[in-house]
């Protein structure tokens, strides 16, 4: 009997031990990435349901249903317009709807003061609509062309949503997916930094920014402080960063875990001097965008700048940048607009900055924004993507666009007077073929 117990105590033992060493991998490896899964979900499903328009089940299967995403349990509150999410209890987060600001992840903030905001945007007189309000087909060969951009009905790969094409700046042909039409308000991820930075051009036209001057950040009084507008906005500021969204990272810690997402950011040490690095943060966006707030007098007028001065002028009436529940836009990321207004934006860039006789801003700050940062290998401009490192093979060296995560784009072809839009939600077998996609609509133009 004592020589079969002690076969059973040891494997007892090791049973347990095993039990102790996975719950050990669990706690440092897996529970701290659970936060990412909870806040991605909560933040993207209380967007998608209350600005796009789609429905949970939907939002679930192509929004937020790859990776350990699907782990998460959601409920949406339709009456206090807010979600709160969970993986196995663990790591809950609710996200908020506010009216004319979008969605906003709380963290230490208490939901029902934030809630109470909203921002009177009813005030907001746009420009007339140089566009029809019918959908744009054009002929049979050029829509065909345009369904390339869509699965077959055998595949769910590519998952877009709406494609658009200017030239010589009339819409010649839109397509949209099941549930989408021209006045979606669709997420453009990261396009909305190419925005912060055309904002950033409109205070520099009316003599308000010089961007050789340092940032007024008030907790850089260290070797932080000669970190100027430029940098910033050329990505070079050095600062410490990590642009990972699949682990903890200041990334993930900036979205998911922070009400101030600007001074989360800017709460990192220097790697290295300013100026002489490039590196590509949101972090160093969401600092732009929440330092803009300097030259306003109050938050509302801060929080109405991009439609007075910008959205309105262009007639973008779809366009929200949500902010976060410290009031401050989450520059970086948080953009929802229509495919249209999209290309509204691609078009005043095509124009110079003119918009019908307007010159909302200066020839002087596009040609900043599509100037070379040094070190980017000619990939990388005034928050602006290029080609000067020939990305793409069918975009010339002159093209230039917003980029956003899972394949959102609007690319500027100056030498052919094109704007192309692509929005969608590309997860798997790697990224939407802009460059193969770009030559369909070049040869169905000719």
């Amino acid at each position: 009997m004592l020589l079969y117990l002690a076969p059973m105590k040891k494997t007892v033992s090791i049973i347990f031990s095993l039990i102790i060493l996975l719950g050990i991998v669990f706690y440092l490896f897996v529970y701290p990435k659970l936060e990412i899964v909870s806040g991605f979900n909560a933040k993207i499903l209380c967007s998608c349901h209350f600005m796009t328009g789609l429905d949970q089940e939907r939002i679930e299967n192509e929004d937020t249903g790859f990776s350990l995403l699907w782990l998460a349990s959601n409920e949406i509150d339709e009456k206090k317009k807010r979600v709160a999410t969970s993986v196995l209890g663990l790591h809950k987060k609710v996200a908020v709807y506010r009216e004319g600001k979008g969605c906003a992840l709380i963290n230490q903030t208490d939901p029902n003061e934030i809630q109470k905001e909203s921002l009177p945007l009813d005030e907001i007189q746009y420009s007339e609509e140089i566009w029809s309000d019918e959908q744009v087909k054009g002929d049979s060969h050029f829509q065909k062309v345009l369904q390339t951009a869509f699965d077959s009905t055998s595949e769910k790969n590519l998952l877009t949503r709406a494609v658009l094409v200017i030239k010589d700046g009339e819409l010649i042909g839109e397509a949209y997916a099941n549930g989408i039409d021209q006045n979606t308000p669709l997420l453009g991820w990261s396009m909305t930094k190419s925005i912060t930075s055309i904002l950033a051009g409109i205070l520099v036209k009316k003599g308000e920014l010089n961007i050789d001057n340092s940032m007024p950040v008030e907790s850089w009084e260290d070797e932080r402080s000669e970190i100027t507008w430029k940098h910033a906005l050329n990505m070079s500021t050095g600062l410490k960063w990590e642009e990972d969204y699949g682990a903890v990272s200041p990334a993930t810690k900036m979205l998911y875990s922070s009400d101030d997402m600007g001074m989360s950011a800017a709460s990192w040490p220097l790697d290295y001097e300013p100026g002489t690095y490039w590196e590509y943060s949101s972090g160093t966006t969401n600092i732009i965008a929440r330092e803009l707030q300097t030259f306003f007098d109050t938050q509302d007028a801060y929080q109405l700048f991009p439609y007075r001065e910008l959205f309105s002028k262009v007639g973008a009436r779809t366009f929200r940048i949500e902010t976060d529940a410290s009031g401050h836009f989450v520059g970086s990321s948080y953009g929802y607009a229509s495919a249209r207004d999209w290309a509204k934006l691609g078009l005043l860039m095509l124009n110079e900055g003119n918009w019908y006789g307007e010159q909302i801003i200066d020839t002087s700050w596009v040609d900043f924004c599509r100037e070379p940062v040094a070190d980017s290998d000619g990939k990388y401009g005034g928050h602006f993507w290029l080609n000067r490192g020939n990305t793409f093979t069918h975009y010339s060296s002159e093209a230039y666009w917003m980029s956003g995560y899972q394949g959102q784009q609007v690319a500027i072809h100056p030498k052919k007077n094109i704007v192309i839009v692509r929005l969608g939600i590309t997860n798997t077998r790697g990224e939407f073929d802009f460059d193969g996609f770009t030559r369909r609509v070049m040869e169905g133009l000719e």
